[in-house]
């Protein structure tokens, strides 16, 4: 596989290592209260969305040029936000750019590509549910009249806090392995059923907008027409959503890395 970054990705990598530069790190001092804005200016410099199709406003890259470009985004935590490219919305946008149906895209996908909106991705489950293991889904879903009834409980939900919608997988076909059995549901966080119990606190003490929630499915009701994908195909959708999220994720957390080392030579030389 040729790796040689070509002059076009060269210079979009160029133009987004100044973008946060210039204009992300300086706002750090306010948080992610500046995130609008942010984003604002990420449009006018042609370098919002680099994961997103085109037909959302984004800049429809592969996988080596994402790649690329969030180590850039990733030197200020709050870069991937100003991109647009930050966990869970991009993994999230990814699926639904893939999986989606026009309806859905259009009552989720465009507002969450537009950043009117943000979501969640509600997989993993307190013990003995699934943890690092989603064939431990213990959170079913049951056929009712009109749709389907969804009930148990998942927290790391990341976004939760504050987030329009969730998509989560469940188990909608107990009688046969899970690999076979999970759903991905689109579940609006103010359908009744829905809570929110806690954010819950991690070590790094940054969680980002939304935090990892803690969510009880409290025999919540969705129609049909709340399923992504198909029927039993959750565990597929699963794979085809985290194995790129991975590779984001520790292209984001390189960036952090990279700036990190700078900030720590910088101390010891004026230190010394």
């Amino acid at each position: 596989m040729d790796f040689e970054l070509s002059p076009d990705l060269i210079e979009l990598r160029d133009r987004v290592a100044a973008f946060v530069r210039d204009e992300v790190i300086p706002a750090e001092k306010n948080g992610a209260r500046d995130i609008q804005t942010l984003r604002d200016k990420a449009r006018k410099a042609g370098i919002y969305g680099p994961q997103l199709p085109r037909e959302f406003g984004g800049l429809g890259l592969g996988t080596v040029a994402m790649c690329v470009v969030f180590e850039e985004a990733g030197r200020s935590l709050l870069g991937p936000l100003a991109l647009h490219c930050a966990a869970p919305d991009e993994g999230n946008m990814h699926l639904l750019s893939l999986y989606a149906t026009p309806e859905q895209r259009e009552r989720y996908l465009r507002p969450l590509a537009e950043g009117k909106i943000r979501s969640c991705f509600a997989m993993t489950e307190p013990a003995p549910g699934a943890g690092s293991d989603p064939t431990m889904l213990l959170t079913k879903a049951t056929r009712v009249d009109g749709g389907w009834e969804i009930s148990g409980r998942k927290w790391f939900a990341t976004g939760a806090d504050g987030s329009a919608f969730a998509i989560a997988m469940v188990v909608t076909d107990p009688s046969v392995p899970t690999h076979k059995g999970a759903t991905m549901f689109l579940v609006p966080t103010n359908a009744p059923g829905f809570k929110l119990i806690r954010s819950v606190a991690t070590m790094g003490g940054h969680d980002g907008p939304g935090g990892h929630g803690e969510i009880e499915f409290d025999h919540l009701r969705v129609p049909d027409s709340a399923i992504l994908g198909k029927l039993g195909e959750g565990f597929k959708m699963s794979q085809v959503r985290l194995t790129p999220a991975r590779l984001t994720h520790c292209m984001r957390w390189m960036g952090v890395a990279r700036r990190s080392i700078e900030i720590a030579m910088a101390y010891a030389k004026f230190s010394g």
